[in-house]
């Protein structure tokens, strides 16, 4: 590995964190809010008015029959008869989609956020915001089978009698999308005029001759895939984890007889490496390009998150993992080119570009020198300001990341081409400008994903130290416009006509990297306003720019902008790191906690979908004793995050979070974390069908044991009983699975915590008269403490003194000994044992 990835990777596992992400619980059996009533009717609050009223019967009356009654007549009388048409079009409109998605959807942070933004217009109570009223009613809605999920039925299902409608916040709406359409409009007329001034200033010459690019190049491909081990933290569909597989698809051209430029491909979140459109068109112009799997944004991720076996919907880590990826490929490459002499023949590694597709895009403009800028992110992201750009809420998920200078530029990428990135708050002007290498931005004018003039059109403008700038934007380009046809995509996303905006991709990506990377200058006419002129389609028009100014922008629209072109400069500071973790959450009010949902009692995900345990509940009466004492007046925010057995140390010693609650035996072995004063008690025992026999004087030869990879258990049974028949289990699902082959007789015990095996029985709705802990007494002794920095006695002392204070009674007395009185069996041996 390069000296460069090597500091990336110590700085990465550093300072990595999923702070922000709050766990959200598969819903195995759904929680199905009952509402008490229905809705009957809608009210427009008009201010300084009488409010207006609209039965929901009169709605749904016009949406089923077409009928207008005389309740629904007074507003049907303010609208076009082709509006009526399209509005009971809507309302009929039934969508497939099942009850637990939207909870997971709507229970994740940014859904939160969306929904409680639209909560100020549609509210249960004068200025009550309806966010838990319209999750209720969305739930509903999807699970009911006989009218399903359709906006008629979704208000039907709002769980008051009255919807209230916020005028004052339909007005405010409607005036930004008003403002935000005639500024879109006129920014595009700004761009199409100086589309024009460049066409004036090209070089003369016939560029309707030059050869089509979106034709495939005159050489043959192959494709190699490798892969190879990453030991660093990154988030994957199977959760948390301290090493990765990294799997990349390598492009070559065939038949050249030197070494070719490379080309990395980042791909969008839910997207997959194969799905690369240009791979084998840019090879066959004689351009390697070399796609990865980003393992914690990609197709079996979100597949993953959708069913629920992952809690984090994106996390904060994919902003620094995936180019993290890109640039640990380019390791491998360098390796495999000193050591191979196949690779040696076929890239050119001091001819790097990186060609990236929405987040993707966003990728690879950090490796080509826009870091992540956690100081914009702190000032522009107040939920108050959530507005018709909906990616910030995207690119939000990276303020939740430590503090820290971030190097995420890759010196070996000499040019990007990014399409349809996230930039505007992510980066910001101070981090786009900080771009000097070739770049290229591709966006749309309807992009409602990523908003182009905000996401493309501003951050183009701040690129004013980059004289290699290009900007490629498609009316009425959306941020689908260069991907294949998605079935059941609507027509609003899709955008028409995506084979031109393909077309237009495959022309500017070879020409781009051709001359570029190549140093070909023969294609330089292809990257003109001329040449965008001649490819231009009428269903989606080109205008290829190299320049713009602000002032451009403010002319055509005729008055200041809705936002400021260059924002306002920062003023939010970052708060530094040297501070103790008292001191810090006195500034930042956050407290970062990671906890097991696999640990019943202690953190689990109970039956409706909720994280549940004792260390929920500890955790949040700690937070409310810091608020006090710190006179902190809006509280502490607790952060929480799956822990698992494989990264619990290192989640505290990367400083990813301030602890970690669990069944952590205290220990002396591990370096940079301490424990804090025990908070339970407990021991191994064998855990066995009531009928089995087993004998724990004994050697236990030939008797398969279920066994926890990296528990303390693991290295007493390997120590005590080196003849039984180990059958090991790992991950988050491990002790599920040990369990369940219990169970099946695939193991006749399984050796464990037996605070643990019960719990476990317990939240499989097992009946554990049918199994039995052996032997009574447990056979070592486990005090468990939580995980904490090494390095701060303060902390250590704040949490001891409230684990061992009176406000903690309460909470042991309700898990250990009303719910789980396991506690009661053992402590009386264990302690008179350390005596």
């Amino acid at each position: 590995m390069s000296k460069k990835s090597s500091k990336s990777t110590k700085l990465l596992t550093k300072i990595l964190v999923i702070a922000g992400i709050i766990s959200i619980g598969l819903l195995q059996n759904l929680l199905k809010p009952k509402p008490a009533m229905n809705a009957e009717s809608i009210v427009f609050k008009v201010p300084n008015l009488t409010d207006l009223y609209m039965s929901v019967d009169s709605l749904e009356v016009f949406a089923k029959e077409g009928r207008i009654t005389n309740d629904f007549g007074f507003y049907a009388a303010f609208m076009k008869k082709e509006d009526l048409a399209n509005l009971r079009n809507i309302l009929q409109k039934r969508f497939d989609i099942p009850p637990e998605l939207i909870s997971r959807i709507t229970n994740m942070a940014m859904g939160q956020d969306f929904l409680k933004y639209l909560g100020r217009l549609v509210q249960i109570d004068p200025d009550i915001n309806g966010y838990d009223a319209m999750r209720t009613a969305l739930i509903e809605a999807a699970s009911d089978p006989e009218e399903g999920f359709t906006i008629i039925n979704i208000i039907k299902k709002f769980p008051a009698k009255t919807i209230r409608i916020s005028t004052d916040f339909l007005s405010e709406f409607s005036n930004e999308l008003t403002t935000f359409q005639e500024y879109r409009d006129a920014s595009i007329t700004a761009i199409t005029e100086q589309a024009e001034k460049q066409v004036s200033t090209d070089p003369q010459m016939d560029y309707s001759q030059l050869a089509d690019l979106s034709q495939l190049g005159p050489y043959k491909v192959i494709k190699k895939s490798i892969s190879f081990e990453i030991d660093t933290l990154r988030q994957t569909y199977t959760g948390l984890t301290g090493y990765y597989t990294l799997e990349a698809d390598i492009y070559l051209p065939e038949g050249i007889s030197k070494p070719v430029p490379l080309v990395v491909y980042s791909h969008g979140f839910g997207a997959e490496k194969k799905s690369i459109l240009l791979a084998e068109h840019l090879a066959s112009y004689g351009i390697a390009l070399a796609g990865v799997e980003h393992l914690g944004s990609d197709l079996a991720y979100r597949q993953s998150f959708l069913k629920g076996e992952v809690d984090i919907d994106i996390s904060p880590i994919e902003y620094l993992s995936r180019p993290s990826d890109l640039t640990f490929l380019l390791d491998e490459l360098e390796n495999l080119v000193k050591t191979d002499s196949y690779w040696q023949s076929k890239i050119d590694l001091e001819k790097v570009g990186a060609l990236g597709n929405s987040f993707g895009a966003t990728t690879v403009l950090s490796l080509g020198g826009a870091n992540i800028n956690l100081a914009r992110l702190n000032q522009e992201c107040d939920p108050k300001k959530l507005s018709l750009n909906v990616s910030v809420l995207l690119q939000c998920r990276a303020g939740y990341l430590p503090p820290s200078n971030y190097e995420l530029r890759d010196p070996r990428v000499k040019a990007v081409f990014a399409y349809f990135p996230l930039t505007s708050v992510v980066f910001g002007p101070e981090e786009m400008r900080n771009i000097s290498i070739p770049t290229l931005l591709m966006g749309g004018s309807h992009d409602i994903l990523t908003p182009g003039i905000e996401e493309d059109v501003h951050p183009f403008i701040w690129m004013n130290n980059n004289s290699d700038k290009y900007l490629a934007f498609l009316v009425p380009g959306t941020h689908f416009s260069t991907s294949t046809l998605i079935p059941g995509l609507p027509e609003v996303l899709q955008g028409p006509t995506p084979e031109v905006g393909q077309y237009y991709l495959k022309n500017l990506s070879v020409a781009f990297f051709k001359k570029y990377l190549d140093n070909q200058s023969e294609y330089e006419p292809y990257l003109t306003a001329s040449y965008g002129k001649v490819m231009n389609k009428d269903s989606l028009n080109l205008n290829l720019i190299q320049s713009l100014t602000a002032q451009q922008l403010i002319t055509a629209y005729g008055s200041s902008p809705p936002k400021p072109i260059i924002p306002p400069p920062i003023t939010a500071k970052v708060p530094q790191r040297q501070e103790t973790i008292l001191e810090e959450i006195q500034i930042t009010g956050v407290m970062k906690v990671a906890m097991r949902r696999d640990a019943t009692p202690f953190g689990y995900v109970n039956n409706t979908g909720e994280w549940a345990g004792y260390c929920e509940d500890i955790i949040e009466a700690f937070a409310e004793n810091i608020a006090q004492e710190l006179n902190i007046s809006t509280g502490v925010k607790v952060i929480e995050i799956v822990s698992t057995l494989e990264n619990r140390f290192q989640l505290v010693q990367n400083g990813i979070v301030h602890l970690e609650c669990g069944p952590n035996t205290i220990r002396d072995d591990v370096k940079g974390v301490a424990f804090s004063n025990p908070f339970f008690v407990t021991g191994t025992h064998f855990l066995v069908k009531k009928e089995t026999q087993i004998n724990p004087d004994g050697n236990l030869a030939g008797v398969k044991t279920g066994v926890l990879r990296n528990t303390t258990t693991e290295n007493f049974i390997q120590t005590k009983y080196p003849q039984s028949e180990a059958v090991y289990f790992k991950g988050s699902r491990g002790i599920n699975e040990a369990v369940e082959s219990l169970v099946e007789g695939e193991i006749q015990t399984l050796a464990n915590d037996g605070i643990l095996s019960l719990g476990e029985l317990v939240r499989q709705n097992l009946d554990i008269s049918n199994y039995k802990l052996v032997p009574e007494e447990p056979l070592t002794c486990d005090f468990y403490g939580m995980i904490i920095p090494n390095n701060d006695s303060k902390w250590q002392n704040k949490i001891n003194s409230f684990i061992d204070g009176e406000k903690s009674r309460p909470i042991d007395e309700k898990w250990f000994k009303d719910l789980f009185p396991y506690q009661l069996e053992s402590v009386d041996f264990c302690v008179n044992q350390q005596k």
